[in-house]
Parts: C-alpha cells; structure tokens; sequence
C-alpha cells in the first residue's frame, strides 16, 4: 500500500483524514496548536480499501528539546515535568554513565498529534491495515533519513496500536494515564457515581472552598484575559521553562480563532476578586475536552483546581448535552477519585541504531508508570 510522506502539516490533512477522528487530528485542532510539535514535521497519508487515515509527525534534533517530546530526557534526564516513581527516578543517574549522551540519540522521529496523543487518524476509525502501511512507512522514513530511533508518543492501550507496533519490533515503556469522565443525566448522578470515599472528598473539597470564599463561574475571555495570560506564565515557569507572554497570547489567540468562543467553555475561579484559578475546555461532538489549565498553588487554593475542571464544569457539560469530559493525561490519581476511568498511554519506540539500542533497553529497564501526584 503506497504511502506519501509529505513536509509540514500537509493543507490537504483535513480532506484526507475527514473530521470524524478525535479532537486532537481535527483541522481546528492541529491548526491551533501545531507549534507544540516539533520544528521539522511530517504528514503521513495512506488509503485503504476505500479508507483513508494518516499520522502526523516530527523530528526530534536538539537534544535540549522538552521532554514531552525528547526520547533522551523523557526516558534518563531529571524530570520536570513528568512525576515518575522515586525509586524510578532515582536509578536514573547509575544508567546515564552507562549508555550514549543525550546528544547520541537525536536525531529522532517521533509521531504524535499536539495534545499528547498518537493514533492513527481515519474518519469512521482506522482498519489493522492501514494503521500497519503507516507504521511501516514510518519506520522506513526514519531509516533512510538515519533517524537514531522511531516512536509512537502517548499511545493509548485500548486502540489497535499496540498490537500493531508489537508486530513490528517495537517496545513499549510506561508512561501515564489518560482520564475520561463519562457524564450521566444530572450532577447528583455524578455524585451517585462515585465511591463513598469519593463523594466525601467532594463535600469536604466545596466546604473548604466555601469556607475561603472562593466562588466559580464561566467567563468570557475577554474579562479575564490579562489574568489568563498571568497564570499560564505562572504554570509555564513553575514547571521549570521560561515564560514568554507574547507566545503564551499567540497559542490562546490562535486556539480562539480556529475553534471560535461558540466552541469553548472558560470557567475562573476567584478569591478577594482575583482569578486564581482557570480552566479551559474545548468542545468537539459529544466531548469536553480540558485544553488549558492553570491555579496558583497556596494554602487557600488547595481544593480550588476541583472546582474549575470538576464541580462547576459537569452540571454545564450535563446540561449541554456532552457524554464525556477528556482530562488528558497525568494527575490520575485525583481525576480517578473523582469519577473518571483510566486508560494506560505508553511510549513505543524502536530504536534504528545498535547503540540506541543498547541505550533505550537500558533505561527503559528502570521505567515505571508515573504516579497520580495532585493531592486530594
């Protein structure tokens, strides 16, 4: 089955792959929020028995790249961002002085939408075939562009992935949780859903909540918007990056336009007048889906992050009619105690080189899943 490569994100990507795939190989989507991947990106297209579907994709060569994205530092460098198990994290710096630096390992390329997903996109859903012609044409683009490995970032297990990847010589390694709240008919049904322990922990969430005088409402953008750009810069430096308000005004601006504020739902949350708190959502069919969020972290905002992405958003989403608010991934354990399902997402990767090889086997050998680490 012939598969074109194609430069860039390719305009014809939308006509191609159709709209009915999930949110993050949507055209409102990718066009939004592309500057997450990587510099040098790739369109992989493919037809199948009358179906068609594609990935997207990105070379990874600066070995200082994020490590959301970078093989290297996701796998051996102390992370930032990611909340690895201690006894994981701390086997990290034996095996770094037994395998190649960071900058052996790059260049690499790595498939995966904006928005920490990989999957093979197809209006309707992709077939076993088509998700296999892709993978193979990945895995033979990277060789004979002397890629140091291939990988599939952020794959959930309960799609046809895995099996087909697994056919092809790729391991997988650990990685997080993906989190989806299915939504009933009311926010009692919510309530009724949960553990006993669960609903405790959201009546003892709202006491505290009330007891600060914190109030949570939908906003426009454009009464928060200076405050939305404080607490995006906020996060961004909290987890070690520089902030850059400028950039952090063009990512918000462009995900407005292309999805329009019909198709977003903003919810702030406020002490003594001031945000602080924020939660983004986008809507896409019958999903929420949580974009952007951010909350400044004192004693006083401890349970405020439940209030903006849980206790305010459902009655709303409920109300609008949607079946499933997508939490994304990382801080599983909190979303978990509070009604949502878990679904594990792995890296698969396949290294094209005996030393990366050797490199990736060794540090994959301390990997474990990383721990739902917002407390509550």
């Amino acid at each position: 089955m012939p598969v074109q490569v194609l430069n860039g994100v390719a305009p014809q990507w939308p006509d191609h792959v159709g709209d009915d795939v999930p949110i993050h190989a949507g055209a409102p989507w990718v066009n939004a929020s592309s500057h997450r991947l990587p510099r040098t990106r790739l369109t992989f297209l493919a037809t199948e028995a009358g179906r068609r579907g594609g990935l997207l994709a990105g070379v990874v060569d600066d070995p200082a790249a994020s490590e959301m994205i970078n093989l290297y530092r996701m796998l051996l460098a102390e992370p930032v961002v990611w909340k690895f198990p201690q006894d994981s994290v701390a086997a990290r710096d034996g095996l770094r002085g037994q395998v190649a630096p960071a900058e052996a390992w790059v260049p690499h390329l790595v498939v995966l939408y904006p928005g920490f997903d990989s999957f093979v996109a197809a209006s309707g859903g992709p077939t076993p075939a088509l998700s296999g012609a892709l993978a193979d044409a990945v895995v033979a683009w990277a060789a004979e562009h002397e890629m140091k490995a291939a990988a599939f970032l952020y794959v959930r297990d309960d799609t046809e992935l895995p099996q087909v990847l697994a056919e092809r010589g790729f391991r997988s390694v650990p990685l997080t949780f993906r989190s989806r709240l299915t939504l009933g008919g009311s926010f009692d049904d919510y309530l009724a859903s949960l553990s006993r322990n669960g609903r405790y922990q959201v009546a003892r969430d709202r006491r505290q909540l009330a007891a600060e005088g914190i109030r949570t409402s939908r906003c426009s953008f454009e009464d928060v918007w200076p405050d939305l750009l404080k607490l995006r810069c906020y996060l961004v430096e909290r987890y070690g990056q520089k902030a850059d308000r400028e950039l952090e005004t063009t990512n918000l601006r462009q995900l407005l336009t292309c999805f329009g504020e019909d198709r977003m739902r903003l919810y702030c949350s406020y002490l003594d007048g001031e945000v602080v708190g924020f939660t983004l959502f986008v809507l896409w069919r019958d999903s929420w889906y949580l974009a952007y969020t951010g909350t400044y972290v004192t004693p006083q905002t401890r349970s405020v992050y439940f209030d903006h992405v849980f206790y305010t958003p459902i009655p709303d989403a409920i109300a609008e009619g949607a079946a499933v608010v997508d939490m994304g991934i990382g801080a599983w354990e909190a979303k978990r105690r509070r009604g949502c399902t878990l679904t594990p997402v792995d890296l698969w990767v396949r290294a094209l080189d005996p030393v990366t090889g050797t490199a990736i086997d060794t540090a994959a050998s301390a990997m474990r899943r990383e721990v739902g680490w917002v407390a509550g």
